[in-house]
């Protein structure tokens, strides 16, 4: 009489595979559906909905230490190096203020729809404020490239900055919009 635990392992074996399979599938997909669900949130100007996207104070830092480095790079190249120390130390920097002001819905469409403005600032005096700031609507179709920078990360294109995104186990949160300032000075 033949033995029927092989045929069972084997059917075990496919289901396995096939659960396995199914779950690196979704693991794939989910950051594309993200990034959609990220900028439905966005058009919306639903601050809950984007609160569940974005990791506002990991996108804060991002944009403060990005700003500081380029502008405060550009200091101490021209020996100014007691305003860059007296920006770097001071609690109440007007760059924290400047920078709270984009890490809200209608900061963030404006960074991502237009970053110019903040890309070709020649000083941190020069960088706009947020309150005349007409967000365009977001082409999401000029989006250029959609990738997985690690096994926890994930970055998209979209005119001349990343939006860097990271899985948090629950989810895939905006956490980094690097905007690859340029050199000056």
């Amino acid at each position: 009489m033949p033995d029927p635990s092989p045929p069972i392992r084997r059917r075990h074996r496919g289901t396995i595979i096939a659960i396995l399979a199914a779950a690196a599938l979704l693991y794939l997909v989910s950051p594309y559906y993200s990034v959609w669900r990220f900028g439905e949130a966005l058009r919306a100007h639903d601050m809950n909905a984007l609160s569940d996207r974005v990791d506002f104070n990991a996108v804060r830092g991002s944009l403060k230490q990005q700003i500081r480095d380029h502008f405060l790079g550009v200091l101490k190249k021209k020996k100014k190096d007691r305003l860059a120390q007296f920006l770097a130390a001071n609690a109440a920097d007007p760059l924290d203020q400047l920078i709270d002001a984009y890490i809200t819905p209608e900061g963030l469409a404006a960074i991502i729809s237009d970053p110019a403005p903040i890309k070709n600032a020649s000083s941190i005096s020069a960088l706009p404020g947020i309150e005349g700031a007409q967000a365009r609507e977001i082409d999401w179709s000029k989006f250029r490239h959609a990738f997985f920078t690690s096994p926890r990360d994930f970055a998209v294109d979209h005119e001349g900055i990343k939006l860097r995104f990271r899985f948090n186990g629950v989810g895939w949160k905006l956490h980094d919009v690097d905007l690859q300032l340029p050199p000056t000075g």
